[in-house]
């Protein structure tokens, strides 16, 4: 049977009330009972009852984390997460998704039901409704990586759209000119930004946008692999191809070698997210996102709402760097070099090297952090 808070209070010779406050470091309570209550608990092997105590105070110190967590970039943003968390005296919860609005409500469902003290939230295309109700309850959240057209809310992501135009310009530099685009759901932030950026970079170098060259679908494998295939099946064929994600780009690699095409002799191949899987490629060149920053700021940004719930909200953009590798045709057959980091690229004029942009006021710069 478990040990109680009345067998240490009797152990101790004191009230359950009394052994309470000495057990929690609240209230009044002698150094002498103090120390006689920790003995007790200590000598018991009393552990606390986390859920009662939970109750007691509507406090959980537990933190979710609502992403597709299979997708090896959210690995990283969680451990950023939990970096902080821990530092807080918090324990973390991945919930993973998979990009399903379904999934997602219930998820959020069963943490509000549980009391969770705060979510960070990588919206799905029909987060608003969902999202909006937890403002209504007062329930902490912040968004990641994404943002809810409309929803006022504390968020971090990367400079997509910046770091989207900064690919394309270097694949145009590189000499390509009929670059696809396969890029996530439509009605997902990043999805929209990252092709926006792929757009404004052709229109900027004087070229037509094709919108036959730019397809949307889940952020998976299988639509990396099926979108290639599409996109190689036109008439005017892409030579190089762009992913909005590493999962995407895998697909994508699949799909080419089916077809017997190499890279980047045939077709060159960017990407977004500078994960394992595809470092161990040797020769991707990828837009490489801040994950485990994104995830630290975010979880601060989460700790600051629940000390102060009134704050006005914070809009954080962190910069994207940019790593050549040989798949766009750059230092093709190098071997090792290919691993090397180049530099970032620059940033074009009115893109956004922003780290912090105000919303109802806010100030400050968390980028660099």
């Amino acid at each position: 049977m478990a040990v109680t808070l009345r067998d240490v209070a009797a152990k101790a010779g004191v009230s359950p009330i009394t052994a309470s406050r000495a057990l929690n470091n609240s209230g009044y309570v002698s150094r002498e009972l103090r120390e006689r209550v920790l003995t007790a608990a200590s000598e018991l092997s009393y552990v606390p009852n986390a859920v009662a105590s939970s109750l007691r105070s509507s406090k959980t110190q537990l933190l979710a984390l609502l992403a597709g967590v299979i997708n090896p970039f959210w690995a990283a943003v969680a451990r950023g997460i939990e970096e902080v968390a821990n530092d807080a005296g918090y324990g973390v919860l991945l919930c993973n998704t998979d990009d399903d609005p379904a999934r997602e409500a219930r998820y959020i469902d069963q943490l509000v039901r549980r009391r969770i003290d705060g979510i960070i939230v990588a919206a799905t295309k029909d987060s608003a409704s969902i999202l909006q109700g937890l403002k209504r309850q007062h329930q902490a959240f912040v968004l990641i990586d994404r943002v809810v057209e409309g929803l006022e809310a504390d968020t971090v992501r990367g400079d997509g759209k910046g770091a989207a135009y900064r690919l394309t310009q270097h694949l145009l530099s590189t000499g390509y000119r009929h670059i696809g685009m396969i890029s996530g759901p439509h009605n997902v932030s990043t999805a929209e930004e990252r092709a926006a950026g792929y757009r404004t970079a052709l229109i900027d170098a004087g070229l037509d946008v094709h919108e036959d060259m730019i397809l949307h679908g889940q952020y998976t494998e299988s639509w990396g692999y099926e979108a290639a295939h599409k996109l190689m099946s036109l008439e005017l064929r892409p030579d190089a191809l762009f992913a909005a994600n590493n999962s995407l780009a895998l697909g994508i690699l699949e799909a080419l070698h089916t077809l017997g095409l190499r890279v980047p002799e045939d077709v060159a191949v960017v990407c977004f997210d500078d994960t394992t899987n595809l470092v161990s490629a040797r020769f991707l060149t990828t837009a490489s996102q801040p994950a485990q920053e994104m995830g630290r700021v975010a979880t601060r940004l989460l700790l600051e709402r629940l000390v102060a719930p009134e704050r006005a909200s914070q809009h954080i953009i962190l910069p994207i760097e940019i790593v050549i590798r040989s798949s766009c045709g750059c230092s093709a057959g190098d071997g090792e070099n290919n691993l090397e980091r180049t530099g970032s690229l620059p940033v074009p004029a009115g893109a956004l090297p922003v780290e912090l942009t105000a919303g109802s006021g806010s100030e400050g710069s968390y980028g660099q952090r």
